[in-house]
């Protein structure tokens, strides 16, 4: 990414980390919404999609979503950034191959997480694809990492 496309990232996800586990329940509700079955692989399963927004467990999983992308963009521009990044979305798949998460389920979230971002930031089409832009690169690593460790499908 360029010094603008940088700087158009940290700017507009200062809307979204305002609120972290807010935001992250956004994502959440609407990706559990679109896609109820997508539920079963989260430690608050047996919790009704109504009660999810006030449940301390998805709370704090909300939250912990939006703070990895926190990291990551903090550490965007800096020297050694790519390696950094690396690391956090490593950790990140690492973490959750145990629950075999498969890739179109993957691709789901991303889909959710895009457009919750679009919305809440007020996305124009330029800044919508350069967030496209370090999504995908999220999920490069992501997707590097489960084949790398053991296929999560």
């Amino acid at each position: 990414m360029n010094s603008d496309e940088l700087a158009m990232i940290k700017k507009t996800w200062e809307i979204p980390v305002a609120t972290p586990t807010d935001s992250g329940a956004a994502i959440l509700t609407a990706f559990f919404n679109r896609f109820p079955s997508a539920l079963e692989k989260f430690p608050f399963r047996d919790v009704p999609l109504e009660e999810l927004p006030t449940n301390a467990r998805f709370r704090a999983h909300a939250g912990r979503i939006i703070r990895v992308f926190d990291e990551s963009i903090r550490v965007l521009g800096q020297e050694g950034d790519q390696e950094k990044l690396d690391e956090i979305w490593t950790k990140v798949a690492v973490n959750h191959i145990p629950r075999r998460i498969s890739k179109e389920s993957y691709n789901k979230l991303r889909g959710v997480i895009l457009e919750t971002l679009t919305a809440v930031c007020n996305l124009d089409d330029s800044q919508q694809e350069t967030w496209t832009k370090l999504v995908d690169h999220v999920y490069s690593i992501i997707f590097k990492s489960i084949n790398e460790e053991g296929d999560a499908i």
